[in-house]
């Protein structure tokens, strides 16, 4: 995987921040080349979701901009970024879930559209093992067959850039080794990944570079590349001053 000349997303001195006394994001640049897949790491609260809301237009920053290249996007269309969930309704299948979106996301110049009977027959479906389930309510899956289900139904609409919130999060080891192939491929294909995660084995194997977002501002930006080994990237993107997790008194030892 790497990137290219066109820079698929510009982040330009970024600031936003919740209240008027609380800043999430403080002049926050990045540039973003077509093709590459971005690991976002960081403790829990320090923007990384809000950045991702900011850079498809959910959130408007306090200052700066977030810019997605149409040269490298096309449109709207061909962004697909899930968090908070599966993106799918509950009270449909998966079959009707994927029909709506096709719905959604055609044209009358390219209707987009997946036939809902011949939707066993995608390679998608097939991979994560959606075939025999495309009839079952979203409702009655399990959380990490929910998860399969909401990346097929998006990903089926063939996204250039791709933005995925704790993906490895409540899926079983086959569906992250379903996750790990997928974002190779998506390299491969020319695809921009932004990938917000904690797993950091999932994203020495699947990133080309990884930023880390602490106290409002970006604390690293390294290619993977320019680490020795996996354990050297680790010791790196660990010394983000968390708290040493080997000596905390949890105080159990009391009378």
């Amino acid at each position: 995987m790497c990137g290219s000349d066109i820079t698929a997303v510009s982040v330009r001195n970024v600031t936003f921040g919740y209240s008027r006394h609380v800043t999430v994001l403080d002049h926050i640049n990045l540039d973003i080349p077509q093709g590459q897949s971005l690991a976002i790491l960081g403790s829990n609260g320090v923007g990384k979701t809000t950045l991702f809301r900011i850079i498809t237009g959910m959130l408007r920053p306090d200052e700066g901009e977030a810019v997605i290249d149409a040269d490298a996007v096309g449109d709207m269309r061909g962004v697909f970024m899930l968090a908070d969930g599966d993106g799918l309704s509950s009270a449909l299948t998966i079959r009707e879930n994927i029909v709506f979106r096709s719905m959604l996301f055609g044209t009358s110049g390219s209707p987009n559209r997946i036939e809902s009977g011949r939707m066993e027959q995608e390679p998608l479906v097939h991979a994560f093992g959606l075939a025999d389930h495309l009839d079952d309510r979203v409702s009655e899956l399990s959380s990490g067959m929910r998860r399969r289900a909401g990346i097929a139904a998006g990903m089926l609409f063939k996204p250039r850039l791709i933005m995925l919130d704790e993906p490895t999060n409540m899926v079983d080891p086959g569906t992250r080794d379903l996750l790990i192939e997928m974002i190779g491929q998506l390299g491969e294909a020319g695809c921009t990944v932004l990938t917000i995660t904690h797993d950091l084995d999932y994203c020495w194997r699947t990133a080309d570079r990884v930023i880390r977002l602490g106290h409002g501002t970006v604390t690293l930006d390294r290619r993977l590349d320019e680490f020795a080994d996996y354990d050297a990237f680790k010791s790196s993107v660990d010394a983000d001053g968390s708290p040493d997790t080997h000596h905390v008194d949890f105080g159990f030892g009391r009378s």
